[in-house]
This record gives structure tokens, sequence and C-alpha cells, in this order.
């Protein structure tokens, strides 16, 4: 009879442990927000540039971005390897949509980043810039510069509110 062998799992670090609870917090702030584009008419209010910057020696410590007409949502990683989530809402879309769904991303980054949540405090890897920014232009010029093995653009379908 064969002997099974048993290979022990490595335990993961708390750090590591951490930073996979704020990669799975920034997925699920994502999706919020991508199901808050939906029922916008015009296709620009609905598209998204999603950006996976793995390998990127460039920029090392950017790892993920979600980029729209709205936001720029950014994973990345901190001099000592900590995951962070920026948030930077734009300027032109408080100005013709007001701050409803600022408001609703907010709401999002802190429910899925609360230490009511879960056991591991991840409420410092946030980070929400203060001021609007031209974050569609980017958006546009992104759009532009068309899909790459690390850019890919799509459109969310349209669902009536």
């Amino acid at each position: 009879m064969a002997k099974k062998v048993q290979q022990q799992v490595p335990e993961l670090t708390p750090e590591q442990l951490r930073n996979e609870e704020v990669n799975w917090a920034f997925t699920q702030i994502v999706n919020d927000g991508l199901q808050m584009l939906k029922p916008f008419e015009a296709n620009k209010y609905r598209a998204v540039v999603t950006v996976d910057h793995a390998g990127n020696e460039r920029y090392p410590n950017l790892i993920k971005e979600s980029i729209s007409y709205f936001w720029n949502l950014t994973l990345s990683k901190s001099k000592n390897g900590a995951l962070l989530i920026y948030y930077t809402y734009d300027n032109e879309a408080t100005s013709k949509f007001g701050t409803v769904i600022f408001n609703r991303m907010l709401r999002s980054i802190f429910k899925h980043t609360s230490s009511d949540r879960n056991d591991i405090n991840i409420e410092d890897c946030v980070r929400v810039n203060t001021d609007t920014k031209d974050i569609h232009n980017f958006f546009y010029k992104r759009m532009i510069e068309g899909e790459s093995a690390v850019v890919t653009i799509s459109s969310l379908e349209h669902v009536a509110a």
C-alpha cells in the first residue's frame, strides 16, 4: 500500500493576508462602481478602461486601475509592500451630475474596507483624493490609445434605472 505524503502549505504572513483582503476589497469596489454606470444611456458614461500593471517596470508599484469618465480607482503597492486603494473623482462629472456617484463610491469603499467587515483591519489602505481632478481627459486619452496587452476597454450594457 502506498503511503500518502502530506505537503505542508506555508501559512500566509499577516501582511500577505492583509494584501489579499485589500485586493478583494478593490475588486468589490470596482464591481460596485460598474453597477453604478449601467443606468447611463450614453455609452461614454458606461465605458471603462482597465489597466493591469503587473510586470510594469516603469511603474512597479502600480498593480491595477479602473478608469471611467467619473473616477480613477487604483490599486498600488507602498514602499513596504502594503497594498493601497486610491480613489480620485472627476471635476466635470461633479459639475454635470452632482456628487451622487461620488458619494455612492465612497460608501462602497468604506463598506468593503471597514474593520467591522472582517478581522483584518484594512481601513488604512484607502486614499481618497479630496480635490476633484481632470479624470475624463485621462480616460479619453486611454480610450484613444486603445487596447493593448495590459489595457482592456469595455462598455457596460445599459440597464434602465
